[in-house]
């Protein structure tokens, strides 16, 4: 049973269906990995009406691109409570509607064909392991998606299954309150004693850190790989408080081909094709580590409007990655100075660098940060069948919202003498969208909008941003850079090469260095 109880009872409460709910049941198998084939049963009763539709999604969140996985769907079949064959037709490529005839139950059986690179978004089945993202392999039974679910898993013999709702050794049987949660799961499958499993607790949540490395590891190196990843969580839940759940599971796989990371309610899935060495001064993953569990919070609940619950039927353009995407991103890199893990020389070439693109790319001055949001389902991982001009008219959100986080820190800090800061501005948001009504069956509270953001920030600060948001947020106009690293008594030191620097100005004011010390610690005060 999925155990976040707090999430199962909400969503009992919350909106339900207009339609009375299906008892619905997957099952998923695979009998062969060679044929890079899983087997997939959807099982619903209780049906009403004339005919059911089944809905493959075309995207999957955190990619934004359309992904059409139906096109991976092969040798569907469905039948009634009596076991014979039920008629159905396609209405697009990925929606299917059957036709009961009266039957108060239907089962439709299908297979998916998963070989992909290791990613957030597809899912592949070899000799190695089965890895899954749920959007690329389970339809849904549409105006059914708050309904319960159940899922039975059918490894091969002698692997072993984990995911962020398994509880127990050998679990096989899973149930999730809704579709949504379901694919919000994703789930490693692996040989015995392939999977490296550690845990350690922070804020009296329990953290696993599951890790399938292709190859050997020393003790050592698991070891400081698990406690880098422990200083990461304790660093962001001070940022953001605890989350509301019991338990969190980080899914890493190293070593394989792919690589990506993706947030995920209860647990994040991790790739690098990158080994880890015991001589290596970064462990390939916990960078993206630090990027992916900030997401517990930002875009998983304090999400944008279109971002939870879902429509699975179309790519969704909305305006706010720059703050889902580019606020993380810059989180993830100043967590790694802040928790301990990287030093100031490091800390302030990550930043020269991120300023660097903010005031030399060339698709900064066409594309805002807003659009360029909007825009993320034509780039997002999105296939490209004709050339475009990409470097010229596009500035990736997560650069520009990074840059855009960098210069509000020290814009808060430096108006408020170091009492507030970024983080005062994110917990705003919080208070405004997770902790107003409940707005529909998925989770506490609503998705926010662009005002909530402008209102958030403007409370952090201490004073109305709107004509700063419409020039740099709505607007394609450079920050100045110089001026914020000015209060922390900094200066950015520009080269005709792309190695930008930044430096500290010698006799710096008591009230620089404490914007200074604020931003390198985090701390406020």
């Amino acid at each position: 049973m999925f155990t976040n109880a707090t999430l199962v009872v909400l969503s009992l409460l919350q909106a339900r269906p207009t339609a009375r709910p299906y008892t619905i049941a997957y099952t998923i198998a695979m009998p062969d990995v060679g044929s890079h084939l899983y087997s997939i049963t959807l099982s619903a009763s209780g049906l009403t009406g004339g005919t059911v539709d089944l809905q493959m999604p075309v995207w999957s969140p955190g990619r934004y691109g359309r992904m059409d996985f139906a096109k991976n769907v092969q040798e569907l079949s469905v039948s009634g409570s009596d076991g014979k064959p039920l008629r159905w037709t396609k209405l697009d490529g990925s929606l299917w509607r059957v036709f009961p005839a009266g039957s108060r139950s239907l089962r439709a059986s299908y297979r998916v064909f998963a070989n992909a690179p290791m990613s957030g978004t597809f899912s592949v089945l070899d000799s190695a392991h089965a890895n899954w993202n749920g959007g690329s392999l389970f339809m849904y039974v549409a105006g059914h998606k708050p309904d319960p679910v159940s899922l039975d898993v059918s490894p091969p013999e002698g692997w072993t299954i984990m995911n962020g709702a398994v509880r127990s050794a050998g679990q096989r049987h899973f149930e999730f309150p809704n579709y949504d949660l379901l694919i919000d799961t994703p789930t490693e499958v692996a040989p015995a004693g392939s999977l490296m499993l550690d845990s350690f607790v922070v804020d009296n949540r329990t953290y696993r850190v599951m890790v399938h490395h292709n190859g050997p590891v020393s003790p050592a190196t698991r070891a400081r790989f698990v406690g880098d990843v422990a200083k990461i969580v304790r660093y962001e839940n001070s940022v953001f408080g605890a989350p509301p759940l019991e338990e969190y599971t980080f899914l890493f796989n190293i070593g394989f081909p792919g690589g990506d990371g993706m947030e995920h309610l209860y647990s994040t899935q991790i790739q690098s094709r990158r080994f880890w060495t015991d001589t290596a001064t970064f462990l390939p993953g916990i960078g993206s580590a630090s990027h992916e569990y900030f997401h517990v919070w930002n875009v998983k609940r304090v999400r944008p409007a279109a971002l939870g619950p879902f429509d699975y039927t179309r790519e969704q353009y909305q305006p706010s990655l720059w703050v889902a995407e580019g606020w993380t991103q810059y989180y993830g890199e100043v967590t790694l100075l802040r928790a301990g893990i990287e030093d100031t020389v490091a800390f302030y070439r990550d930043m020269s660098n991120l300023i660097r693109d903010n005031l030399t790319a060339p698709g900064r001055m066409v594309v805002s940060a807003r659009m360029s949001s909007f825009n993320a389902p034509f780039w997002d991982g999105a296939p490209q069948a004709q050339p475009t001009n990409f470097q010229n008219t596009f500035f990736d959100y997560y650069t520009k919202g990074a840059g855009i986080a960098l210069y509000l820190d020290l814009f808060i800090r430096n108006r408020t003498g170091n009492t507030k800061s970024l983080d005062d501005a994110f917990n705003e948001l919080k208070q405004r969208s997770w902790n107003a009504p409940n707005a529909s069956y998925y989770l506490q509270g609503r998705g926010y909008t662009e005002d909530d953001v402008e209102r958030a920030v403007s409370a952090a600060a201490g004073v109305n941003m709107h004509d700063w948001f419409e020039r740099h947020v709505g607007g394609t106009e450079d920050m100045d850079y110089d001026e914020a690293l000015g209060w922390a008594g900094l200066k950015l030191v520009r080269s005709d090469s792309a190695r930008w620097s930044i430096e500290a100005i010698p006799g710096a004011t008591p009230e620089q260095l404490r914007v200074r010390t604020g931003w390198l610690s985090g701390r406020k005060g």
